[in-house]
């Protein structure tokens, strides 16, 4: 739809691309952004970019004058795209370049269009009175000026921005394209290939992402090991198992965090870091309890963690498919609570207690 646009001529000047995290909206921002701006003849006669001319080469290395990506801050505690990054507040100087809005006024310096990304352009990243801002932007847009804005969830994104978007939706791959993706990159086997595309749940970037960041993959083994370990030992392994999921969840954030603050400040930064990271580990620990449902339907075929085929085995006969089924219910349950910033302990605690079989 994208190569279309801009072959017939008709590119609109604001785009929302939606869909789950993981999935290629920014790349494909970043792509259209050198597509409409390709020096490359024939590749633009295909509605493509060369990646090769120097404005596909500024554009891939995030130094094009005319492209620009907008991403949160951390300021005065919150994590956000401010609003002197779309607009100069009265009686006040930018740290920022030019912001957004002012910036669109001016003629392209190298490029045909001046493309802004906006990821994410939805609450809490973009927040009302930023959206605001942008909002006269995009009801008058000067001709040399598209708009992408990235959301996971569209219905966090402003309505009055989502109005005067053209919405373009973005789904999940199948597992084989995953796979394909991923297979043969150093040190990872066919059964490590096969289980992080099913733990990516069709988000090819989040899978391309893990196996360049060997983190969760060491995070997935200590988690499955320990599992493997403390199954037998049932609901008595309950406090062991949250206090490892707790300490793994912080290691992952200790490396992450820029080190060299006091204690009290530093084990705060590891908690909200920790926060961060816990609903992935809970989706890798959903894996384990998803294998002990189709096990128990006799499908060992839809495994996804092939490489533990043996642990499993080993577990299986200690566990039915509603037991299973149960714990994956109180896994998702767990991570909502997460997410909605309920004691991680206490959560821990309560989870480990509730799935572990008796």
């Amino acid at each position: 739809m994208l190569r279309r646009s801009i072959i017939e001529a008709q590119v609109g000047h604001a785009y929302l691309f939606a869909g789950p995290e993981g999935i290629g909206k920014r790349a494909t921002a970043l792509a259209f952004a050198m597509a409409l701006n390709c020096t490359d003849s024939t590749a633009t006669a295909t509605g493509d970019a060369c990646g090769q001319c120097r404005s596909c080469r500024l554009i891939g290395l995030g130094q094009h004058p005319d492209v620009r990506l907008f991403t949160p801050e951390t300021t005065g505690g919150k994590t956000v795209i401010p609003i002197d990054a779309i607009r100069t507040k009265i009686g006040e100087s930018s740290p920022h370049p030019l912001p957004l809005r002012e910036d669109a006024q001016l003629k392209p310096l190298e490029g045909r269009q001046k493309v802004y990304i906006i990821d994410p352009a939805n609450r809490p990243g973009l927040q009302e009175d930023a959206g605001n801002a942008l909002l006269m932007t995009l009801e008058e847009p000067p001709p040399h000026v598209v708009i992408i804005l990235i959301s996971s969830p569209p219905s966090a994104v402003l309505p009055t921005l989502v109005s005067r978007c053209l919405p373009m939706r973005f789904h999940l791959a199948p597992q084989e394209a995953i796979i394909h993706a991923i297979s043969g990159v150093e040190g990872v086997s066919p059964e490590q290939a096969k289980a992080i595309a099913g733990m990516a749940s069709g988000r090819i970037g989040w899978a391309l992402a893990v196996v360049k960041n060997p983190q969760i993959l060491d995070a997935r083994r200590q988690l499955l090991d320990e599992i493997d370990r403390m199954f037998s030992a049932g609901k008595s392994a309950a406090l062991r198992m949250a206090e490892v999921m707790h300490s793994v969840a912080s290691s992952m954030a200790a490396d992450n965090e820029n080190g060299g603050d006091d204690d009290g400040k530093s084990r705060t930064t590891s908690d909200r870091a920790a926060r961060r990271n816990l609903p992935e580990l809970l989706d890798i620990v959903g894996t384990w309890w998803r294998d002990m449902l189709v096990t128990a339907h006799a499908e060992p075929s839809m495994r996804i963690n092939g490489d533990y085929a043996l642990a499993l085995d080993r577990a299986a006969g200690r566990m039915g498919a509603d037991e299973a089924r149960a714990g994956l219910q109180a896994i998702m349950k767990a991570k909502r609570l997460i997410e909605r910033n309920a004691n991680i302990d206490l959560t821990l605690e309560w989870l480990w207690m509730t799935i572990l079989p008796r």
